[in-house]
């Protein structure tokens, strides 16, 4: 395999592995989350206030793939030390250790939902990004976690199986689809375009799953978009009771103010 000679070969291959672990299949979101777990020397890329990270290995090669590297691996064709000289030249910057990096790479590991190896003396490289990726800055920044972990989530909710069956069990319970919290009905308040119209919000996020955790429909609750963010504001997230209470206490402040 090619090894990288420039900083954009690098960026490009960060990129592949957001993509990966945000909106890959199944087996590329545990693969490449194992990569960055059992990672000794991993590029640490800063963007904003956020830190995100990824493993050397994989990036040290040009355009590199799952594929690609799996097969390589078990050839014994990749090998850290050959891909940490390529990018410390590409980046005109030697490894490094971090008390404050370390901290930072085993947060950010709890948030993809795996546990990292117990690696001592972890190095780094440390990158910091003018511009996020393409499809990190079509998000709205609503996850304390940062805009992977947003990604993760948005894209349980939009792909999974399981919010649409929880849709038509709350339907055939109820007759309707309506938000959990609010009551809002889409269909009342915009017609027939707003039929069927609700959000599914995983309560679950990846940071608490065990490893091989299904997600059951009653995981899921059914939100307006208000709500939905709402949900969203604090960690750990709220439970639709807390957010049924907190509204309630709005509404009731709201009219003692008005008398």
């Amino acid at each position: 395999m090619k090894l990288i000679t420039d900083k954009e070969q690098l960026l490009s291959n960060i990129e592949t592995v957001e993509n990966y672990v945000a909106e890959g299949t199944d087996f590329e979101k545990t693969a490449i989350r194992k990569l960055i777990a059992n990672g000794r020397c991993l590029v640490a890329y800063k963007v904003g206030k956020e830190v995100r990270f990824a493993s050397s290995r994989f990036l040290g090669y040009v355009n590199n793939t799952l594929r690609k590297h799996l097969a390589a691996r078990e050839n014994r064709e990749v090998d850290g030390k050959e891909t940490n000289p390529a990018i410390s030249q590409s980046i005109g910057q030697q490894l490094f250790q971090s008390e404050e990096l370390e901290k930072k790479y085993l947060h950010y590991c709890s948030n993809l939902g795996v546990e990292p190896a117990n690696h001592k003396n972890r190095k780094y490289w440390l990158l910091e990004l003018e511009s996020d990726f393409k499809e990190n800055s079509l998000l709205e920044g609503e996850f304390p976690e940062g805009k992977v972990v947003e990604r993760i989530h948005k894209t349980r909710e939009r792909n999974s199986k399981v919010v649409a069956i929880a849709k038509e069990n709350y339907k055939r319970r109820h007759g309707k689809l309506f938000c959990q919290v609010c009551e809002f009905d889409f269909e009342k308040e915009y017609g027939e375009i707003g039929k069927d119209f609700i959000e599914g919000h995983h309560t679950i996020a990846v940071s608490e799953m065990k490893e091989g955790h299904i997600t059951k429909p009653d995981e899921i609750a059914l939100l307006c978009a208000n709500c939905h963010r709402m949900v969203h504001k604090k960690r750990p997230w709220l439970t639709m009771d807390k957010l049924k209470s907190l509204l309630k206490k709005t509404a009731k402040r709201t009219v003692l103010e008005r008398t």
